[in-house]
């Protein structure tokens, strides 16, 4: 049965392309699945064999672990760009989060501000 070795969700291409290379050089054969029309699937990278699946998440650690000692502090501004970016780019996602937001936290205080207005 195939394993999940590397997920593929907001993965810059550049990284992507990394993990392929390093189990290109490794001589580790996987193969990808992509998020669909509608992002609802699993994108990511998988292995078959599950000696190779074990080898490969070693040594995408050991990468993650380099990218982390040479990654940059975000500050908020950074944050705040980013967010702004990716609402932009997913608008109908933002939508959705803004109003599932909404709706719990309207759910949330409702029981309050009706038990305040009974008691008056």
């Amino acid at each position: 049965m195939a394993q999940l070795v590397f997920r593929l969700k907001n993965v810059p291409d550049e990284e992507a392309d990394d993990i392929r290379g390093l189990l290109n050089e490794h001589e580790i054969e996987f193969y990808e699945t992509s998020a669909g029309r509608w992002q609802i699937s699993m994108a990511g990278i998988w292995v078959r064999d599950k000696t190779q699946a074990q080898q490969a998440k070693v040594l995408i650690a050991e990468d993650q672990a380099q990218r982390a000692t040479r990654a940059q502090q975000i500050t908020t501004r950074d944050w705040l760009a980013g967010f702004i970016t990716h609402a932009r780019q997913n608008p109908v996602e933002f939508v959705f989060t803004v109003v599932a937001v909404l709706l719990v936290l309207s759910l949330s205080v409702i029981p309050f501000y009706i038990g305040k207005q009974l008691a008056s």
